[in-house]
């Protein structure tokens, strides 16, 4: 064959094939963005929409449960989390019904304004504070934080031990020392991702079979109130900060009297059976615990691997964190990270149980 020809066959195979990719992108933003549109509507028309300004932006603050209630529960979302007034409520319903549950979007995050501005954890505790002064909403408040949610939480406790009068971490993030040359860059090209309509996608391989607590509804508005927010400007810029806020939450943290409890998940597996009995496969512990080069090593020593990152992770950074916080009751409930979502029944219980301590 004419070699000339091959490569005018081969120019327009690679064309076509460019024109396919560049359709498919194409459609899948004018779906994703019509059904973000279509699911905003939606929630804002089942009153989850209350914006609260702090300045130049405003942050999403949706008040339920009950309003003379005993305590105020404000609920602060872990990274990405742009649907926790919806994820969440299984495990608060029962809450709601001494205690009032105020949920507060970050900026960027659900039905939030998005900002350029760069996510410390001084300014987005102090975001937290006047959105709450600005709704009329007055301390003393419980926090209860996911993951980075818990970062937040205990420096705002820090900061300002007066306005706090319990914290319940959700496998809250644990906060330890990282020198600064060993501090990396979690940036991801998610911002783009969203914008061309793939996030819910993403978002579904990840999470969609804890979203069998919901309605088909709801699940629909929590993928995509997650795939908005995994691509705002704020999420990157946390995941640019991970490793400094970590490192500077652990050197401000002050030691408190302050009522803790802090359930934790994904680190909390002694044994083999403890994986097998959760479901949890030797392949599934791979690229997360434990590096893939060992996937030719054998089921059994993936699992020890695993038990032995997790022993060292609760020695090295979690049990010193816990000393620091002060008044801290650790509750082990193996479970994936979003524990509220794997295990929301176990994390209420454990939780009113610790509130209902409070009373006495």
């Amino acid at each position: 064959m004419n070699i000339k020809k091959v490569f005018r066959i081969a120019g327009k195979v690679i064309l076509i094939l460019f024109l396919i990719i560049v359709l498919f992108l194409l459609t899948t933003t004018i779906v994703y963005h019509i059904k973000l549109n279509k699911v905003e509507k939606q929630l804002k028309d089942a009153g989850y929409y209350n914006p609260v300004s702090v300045g130049d932006h405003s942050l999403n603050v949706y008040a339920c449960g009950n309003e003379n209630g005993r305590h105020t529960i404000v609920a602060l979302a872990g990274l990405g989390d742009g649907e926790m007034f919806l994820g969440w409520r299984q495990m608060t319903a029962e809450l709601e019904k001494d205690d009032r549950l105020i949920f507060i979007d970050r900026a960027g995050y659900g039905l939030s304004d998005d900002t350029k501005q760069e996510m410390t954890p001084e300014y987005v505790v102090e975001e937290y504070r006047t959105a709450l002064q600005n709704a009329g909403i007055e301390a003393p408040y419980l926090l209860m934080g996911h993951s980075l949610g818990g970062l937040y939480a205990t420096y705002w406790e820090s900061k300002y031990p007066n306005e706090i009068e319990g914290i319940a971490y959700v496998d809250g993030s644990i906060c330890y020392e990282i020198p600064e040359e060993e501090q990396v860059d979690g940036a991801v090209l998610m911002p783009v991702i969203e914008k061309l309509g793939l996030a819910p996608f993403v978002v579904r391989s990840d999470y969609g079979r804890f979203f069998d607590i919901m309605t088909e509804e709801q699940k629909e508005q929590a993928i995509y109130m997650m795939s908005k927010t995994i691509g705002s400007s704020v999420m990157k810029d946390e995941l640019n900060k991970n490793d400094r806020c970590f490192d500077l939450v652990w050197k401000e943290t002050t030691t408190t009297d302050i009522p803790k409890v802090y359930i934790s998940a994904s680190t909390a597996y002694h044994t083999k059976e403890d994986f097998i009995n959760d479901g949890i496969s030797a392949e599934s512990l791979l690229n997360i615990w434990v590096a893939p080069e060992m996937k030719d090593a054998g089921e059994d020593a993936i699992y020890e691997e695993a038990l032995r990152l997790m022993e060292q992770r609760r020695t090295e950074w979690a049990e010193p964190y816990y000393e620091k916080l002060g008044n801290c009751k650790v509750v082990e409930l193996p479970g994936d990270h979003v524990i509220f979502l794997d295990k929301p029944d176990e994390c209420s219980r454990i939780i009113k149980e610790f509130i209902d301590g409070l009373a006495n």
